[in-house]
């Protein structure tokens, strides 16, 4: 297979991906930044930081009217086991799309 053929074929990959990905989303991604918004703030008062639970992701899932277990369960499936990590490994996803 040459270069090219190759390249392009990377490329087709890596759209289908992210494709697939903002399909699988349980919401929309502007919720998805208000929520990367809502975590940074909650995370940096007064230095609390991460309790390693989804504490504050629940608390704007409720106050927002999303579907708690879809996300959740959709959350855990792409790395968000607690708050930090739907910072880092979800938003970090999205950053990429």
């Amino acid at each position: 297979m040459d270069k090219n053929k190759k390249k392009e074929l990377l490329k087709k990959y890596a759209q289908e991906q992210k494709k697939n990905f903002l399909h699988s989303l349980p919401f929309n991604t502007m919720l998805f930044q208000n929520l990367f918004d809502y975590l940074d703030d909650k995370l940096g008062e007064d230095g609390c930081g991460c309790d390693d639970t989804l504490k504050y992701t629940i608390k704007f899932l409720e106050n927002n009217n999303l579907p708690k277990e879809n996300s959740l369960d959709w959350m855990s499936e792409n790395g968000g086991y607690c708050d930090c990590e739907v910072l880092a490994n979800i938003e970090g996803k999205m950053d990429g799309m």
